[in-house]
């Protein structure tokens, strides 16, 4: 949820100051996706399920007994269920240690 929030708000700065983002990102490089935050989202998401949490149409949907979560074949709406991997396999290992540079 935090990177579709960061996302939309780099949209937010590029469309409503464009002057500080052109001085932010003065001297670097440029590539032709710069700025496509569409591409962004799809490169680093696979899905957008979690987007369906803030449709009040959907209420519920995070519930793994929910109708619409079962047909459609949702994994970790639920709160609880956030940090869970969804695939425990490609999980990295918890007690892999941390490298500083």
């Amino acid at each position: 949820m935090a990177l579709h929030l960061g996302i939309d708000r780099a949209k937010s700065l590029t469309r409503n100051r464009p002057r500080l983002v052109a001085e932010t990102v003065k001297g670097l490089g440029e590539d032709r996706r710069d700025f496509d935050w569409d591409w962004c989202s799809d490169v680093l998401f696979e899905d957008h399920d979690v987007l369906m949490l803030f449709d009040a149409s959907l209420d519920g949907i995070e519930d793994s007994g929910n109708e619409i979560n079962q047909a459609l074949g949702l994994a970790n709406l639920a709160s609880a269920d956030w940090f869970v991997p969804f695939r425990p396999r490609q999980a990295r290992d918890p007690d892999r240690g941390f490298s500083h540079s």
